[in-house]
């Protein structure tokens, strides 16, 4: 049992002989209606049902800026949820009142807006004074803003702290070095850094400790040929690695070759050309353990990008999970099938061609590997019925998201893929339930404020949880349109 545990749930054997430790597993596996009602039966299990209930706990701080949906309609409705704001209220106040409480916590994710929110944030610091054994914040907000005082409370009060997530603004406030020896950090949005600017930088200076422990990084807008040669030693032990907008990427092919066990690389907003097909080509010598990839570009890939991006994927047969945002005119796409056809341990792909030109999408569904579980298509086309018939042929798909609400339904596809418990049609959501025979399918529409604080954490589906956030950004954003 992790040792984060301890002071929240006693190893002590129940009534029944079981030691408490198992009962904790078995209760993490119940839905979360069954925990609750575990909170009335004594007080270990009313201790270990808090545990389970809110090791990760969401809070909102509205305020002019905060926005969840580019559709007003859909803005309005989550502003207007009665008692958003005083949950988040009544969770600090909580956590300062009941040390069990706060203990049991694991995992704080703050939605706020850009403004300054003064007196929110001295009660989230008060708070975060009664958590010692907090392992996990999140400070997610429209556009960067300066937190300085919430970080020196982490700093001195949250010993056990193993994930950061903040935004880097240009201007990072002035620090004293995390003392915590993170295993992620997340340094997103960030503002457009000036090229002498870089933020390994920042983190060779702010998370010294850290150097030898990332796992996990995620950074923005950095110029991949200033990295400074002290940086290096990071990317030996990191696992995953993500780039928003990175300049000059095929100078991130040195640092590389000092990776030991990077298993996922996500490159986002890059532009392609020549650093990019470098890139490529020279990584497809590299990373022997690489499972996840994900690219995409808001510009037109040409057939060379096409090629390289075609060889990199051959080259790494041991893909599970493929995210692809390329737009490109559609007879050039089928310069990928064969590198998908490859892919056949993938269980999860994304493949986004944009909204442009129509695609025969059945060649493309011919050489998918047949184990797919996760299928995110973002194309445009007119082959319902082939689609819907070639999906048939996906035996264990569980989770589907097309652009369209018609004339495909999420009715119809959830009556037709028996294995899905999960669809996204257009800006539709559900959550599909089966009885026990699977004769009977009940479709439960995600509220839209669930939808627009998805976090990984949400989902137990470790090839959902990689694009939650992604399909978040497709539910609420007026980027992705509905076809048809």
């Amino acid at each position: 049992m992790p040792s984060s545990l301890k002071p929240v749930v006693q190893t002590t054997l129940s009534p029944g002989g079981m030691p408490m430790e198992l009962w904790l597993m078995v209760m993490k596996l119940l839905p979360k209606k069954s925990v609750r009602s575990c909170l009335q039966v004594c007080r270990s299990w009313h201790d270990m049902a808090l545990t389970v209930l809110f090791s990760t706990v969401k809070l909102h701080f509205f305020g002019p800026g905060l926005s969840f949906y580019d559709d007003y309609v859909r803005q309005q409705q989550v502003l207007e949820l009665p008692g958003l704001s005083d949950r988040s209220w009544e969770i600090l106040d909580y956590i300062t009142t009941n040390s069990t409480f706060a203990q049991a916590i694991k995992f704080i994710i703050v939605y706020a807006s850009a403004d300054s929110l003064t007196f929110e944030k001295l009660c989230l610091i008060k708070a975060l004074r009664c958590m010692p054994y907090l392992m996990g914040f999140e400070w997610i907000a429209n556009s960067p803003s300066i937190i300085q005082h919430i970080q020196e409370t982490l700093l001195v009060s949250c010993p056990n702290l193993q994930h950061l997530r903040y935004p880097l603004d240009t201007t990072p406030p002035p620090l004293d070095p995390f003392s915590q020896k993170l295993t992620s950090l997340n340094l997103t949005p960030a503002e457009m850094w000036e090229y002498e600017d870089n933020a390994f930088w920042y983190i060779i200076d702010v998370f010294p400790s850290s150097m030898d422990t990332l796992t996990a990084l995620t950074l923005a807008c950095v110029s991949m040929r200033d990295i400074p040669t002290e940086a290096f030693q990071v990317f030996a032990r990191l696992r995953e690695l993500t780039l928003w907008e990175p300049y000059e990427i095929d100078a991130l092919l040195l640092p590389l070759r000092h990776e030991q066990a990077l298993k996922s690389l996500a490159l986002r907003g890059v532009d392609g050309g020549d650093n990019l097909r470098t890139f490529l080509r020279g990584a497809t010598r590299l990373l022997p353990r690489l499972s996840t990839f994900l690219l995409t570009s808001d510009e037109y890939i040409e057939t060379d990008d096409l090629n390289a991006i075609r060889d990199f994927l051959i080259a790494h047969p041991g893909l599970k999970r493929l995210h692809l945002r390329i737009y490109c005119p559609s007879p050039l796409m089928p310069i990928l099938y064969p590198a998908l056809a490859k892919l056949q341990s993938l269980q999860a792909l994304w493949l986004d061609t944009g909204p442009g030109e129509m695609l025969d999408i059945r060649p493309l569904l011919s050489v998918l590997p047949r184990s797919l579980q996760v299928l995110v298509l973002y194309v445009h086309h007119d082959f319902f019925g082939e689609l819907l018939r070639c999906l048939s042929e996906f035996l264990h798909l569980r989770s589907l998201c097309v652009p369209y609400e018609l004339p495909l339904t999420p009715q119809i596809l959830a009556m037709e893929l028996e294995c899905l418990t999960f669809v996204a049609a257009g800006k539709s959501v559900m959550h599909v339930e089966r009885d026990s025979s699977g004769g009977k399918v009940e479709l439960c529409r995600a509220p839209p404020l669930e939808v627009a604080t998805w976090h990984r954490s949400d989902f137990d589906d470790p090839n959902v949880a990689w694009m939650a956030e992604d399909l978040k950004s497709w539910i609420t954003s007026a980027e992705w349109k509905v076809l048809h």
